[in-house]
């Protein structure tokens, strides 16, 4: 049976680093959120920046319901033939709510790190248009939009959190231990 892995957690907290050690090590295939939004980002011409992101993501949550990107999303893991799929970006209790009542074997991971740790990567990482230039009071505003306010109350609602304020290699242990759980090992 397909093991579904969804994460959540702050801009910069450290989804994409624990995606790419899922893949990585456990072999795990990724599907994402930000392809679905990019796609039509790409399509209408115009930039992948964070303001345009979280603007389309709101305006098809209000247009075709909260949960509209986890019903795409769900498509794309379907499609993957890994017997582990991990996906990062749920922002909202409805995308939460969507997985755990559609898929069996559905675990939802928390990941955290301060503020200032999560400016910094962001910073370095570039992944978006805006993000050299962005100020760290422009950063905290980000997390005040509608698409990304909701964000720290899914916290509770987590089967695993795992700290990414530290150094990597206590990342991986905390992931391991995860996935040693998760597996009965």
């Amino acid at each position: 049976m397909k093991k579904v892995i969804g994460i959540a957690g702050n801009i910069g907290a450290g989804k994409g680093t624990i995606t790419r050690y899922l893949i990585e090590k456990y072999g795990a295939e990724a599907v994402a959120y930000t392809n679905i939004l990019k796609d039509v980002l790409d399509r209408l011409y115009l930039p992948n920046e964070r303001q345009n992101l979280a603007g389309l993501a709101e305006a098809l949550r209000n247009a075709f319901g909260k949960d509209i990107l986890s019903r795409v999303l769900e498509q794309d893991i379907q499609k993957k033939e890994a017997e582990l799929v991990v996906f990062d970006g749920i922002r909202k209790k409805a995308e939460l709510d969507y997985f755990k009542n559609k898929i069996d074997d559905f675990i939802f991971v928390f990941v955290e790190a301060p503020l200032e740790v999560s400016y910094e990567r962001l910073i370095k990482r570039g992944e978006k248009t805006d993000d050299n230039s962005k100020t760290f009071a422009e950063f905290k505003k980000d997390h005040q939009r509608p698409a990304d306010k909701d964000v720290p109350l899914l916290k509770q609602y987590a089967d695993f959190v795992i700290d990414n304020g530290g150094e990597l290699e206590e990342t991986y242990r905390q992931i391991n231990e995860m996935m040693a759980k998760i597996s009965g090992k």
